[in-house]
């Protein structure tokens, strides 16, 4: 069995004992010691299944004590640049497509500021909504000016990473990001889509993201539903 698949057993049996309250918020989890004996592990193994846990933010680490439970919720790293398939895996990752690319005109009251480039260009626009494990979290509306990107909705998969599909497709990688962050309430389209109440608080996100493309942005729109899972900002890789 590798390493990867050992520490991977390790981190899941922990992140079920502390969802199952083996551990409760504010507990200590066995120290890396008794953890490498009790489960016939490296060092080095335990502590990278502690650091998923601490980067998820389940526990942290703290010096002295040891790894002490922080929540029950997992921290999804999606208010940087790592996204859903780097930070959730496929394995737990559902797509639901809401609308499949086309091409568009721009809504008139669009949330970020357009060039005339952009502008004269139209958009290519598309809906879907990211799940994990059947829970709702993201509803995404993304808009890509139609700026020299030959069959872009005919090659375009929903279900597929959005990034790794331009990287490989068109050479286009994400070197930037604008965000913009709000508290907001679900509407009836947005409860409907992710699971919710209408009025159920919902994390409201506006993005551009600068491409190695000088003229070429992209925009999302995005709706997140945090009762079960956190938002974080841990560093990571473009992987949307």
């Amino acid at each position: 069995m590798s390493s990867a698949t050992q520490y991977q057993i390790l981190y899941n049996r922990l992140k079920k004992e502390i969802l199952a309250d083996v551990y409760e918020l504010g507990s200590v989890l066995p120290s890396e010691n008794e953890l490498s004996a009790s489960a016939n592990l490296s060092r080095s193994t335990v502590r990278q299944a502690l650091s998923q846990l601490e980067t998820e933010g389940y526990i942290v680490k703290q010096k002295g004590k040891g790894s002490i439970v922080k929540s029950k919720s997992r921290a999804l790293n999606l208010l940087s640049f790592q996204g859903f398939s780097a930070t959730v895996g496929n394995d737990h990752l559902q797509t639901t497509a809401i609308q499949e690319p086309e091409l568009s005109t721009w809504p008139a009251d669009f949330f970020f500021e357009l060039s005339e480039l952009e502008q004269g260009a139209g958009c290519i626009h598309f809906i879907r909504v990211r799940s994990i494990d059947e829970q709702a979290v993201m509803y995404e509306n993304t808009y890509i000016p139609h700026l020299n990107l030959p069959k872009f909705t005919r090659l375009f998969k929903l279900k597929t990473s959005f990034f790794e599909f331009l990287g490989k497709t068109y050479d286009i990688e994400v070197v930037g990001m604008d965000q913009h962050i709000w508290a907001s309430i679900a509407d009836i389209e947005i409860a409907n889509q992710l699971g919710l109440k209408v009025g159920d608080p919902v994390l409201k996100i506006y993005r551009k993201y600068h491409t190695n493309r000088p003229h070429l942005f992209l925009y999302s729109m995005l709706f997140c539903n945090t009762e079960k899972y956190a938002m974080s900002n841990s560093s990571g890789g473009v992987n949307a």
